[in-house]
């Protein structure tokens, strides 16, 4: 298992691609740079093998291009079911929509349950709900790897993901990256800015200490 990054542009999250004998795509930007992301996608794998785009939350500029990654490969969206059915419905608070001047479009989502696990071949990733900076945000969790894509709960050196959203919670986030610190992870793969291989823990500490202390 390989996780390939390509950095976020403009108001975009990062996307990653899983590559293994099942891929999958984490998060997919705002929609605005979905033609080229797509196409460097496609340069490492197939577009057709690709079944799966994970989101790890609701927010706009991590699923605005969902439905061109969707319509690009043929796979399946994925959002924990905590966020699905409200963004199923065209909830424009949830998705922070209006924060990018966008209009939500419809989108066909498979809801997400925590603790469901998703196999890549020689990988395999554990839904963990960690609510905080939205009510449905996830990590996918490999713990053969010691690996994890962590959305916004929490950024490389010292960051975590906004509360004072639509459904955010301090409480919430706090005990989120709790939990994350607990994990021993080795590689850190957030939804903005840089990642870390081997020094994740590291990061995590940081993050709990800035939260704890009063940020």
């Amino acid at each position: 298992m390989k996780v390939r990054y390509i950095a976020g542009l403009g108001s975009d999250s990062n996307v990653y691609l899983v590559e293994d004998d099942d891929p999958i795509v984490v998060d997919t930007g705002t929609g605005m740079f979905a033609e080229s992301v797509i196409e460097e996608i496609s340069r490492v794998v197939p577009l057709k093998k690709v079944g799966r785009i994970v989101l790890t939350h609701c927010h706009y500029d991590h699923l605005g291009g969902a439905g061109a990654f969707q319509k690009a490969t043929g796979g399946k969206v994925y959002l924990h079911e905590a966020e699905a059915a409200p963004i199923m419905s065209g909830d424009t608070t949830l998705a922070i929509s209006d924060m990018f001047g966008a209009r939500l479009r419809r989108l066909d989502i498979e809801p997400l349950r925590t603790g469901q696990k998703l196999s890549t071949g020689s990988a395999e990733f554990e839904v963990l709900h960690t609510p905080g900076h939205s009510p449905g945000s996830i990590v996918l969790h490999d713990r053969k790897s010691a690996s994890a894509i962590v959305g916004d709960t929490v950024f490389c050196d010292g960051g975590v993901g906004r509360w004072d959203f639509p459904g955010g919670n301090l409480a919430q986030l706090i005990d989120s990256v709790r939990r994350l610190g607990k994990l021993e992870l080795k590689n850190m793969y957030p939804g903005h800015g840089s990642y870390a291989e081997g020094d994740a823990a590291q990061h995590l500490r940081l993050a709990a200490k800035y939260i704890e202390e009063g940020y």
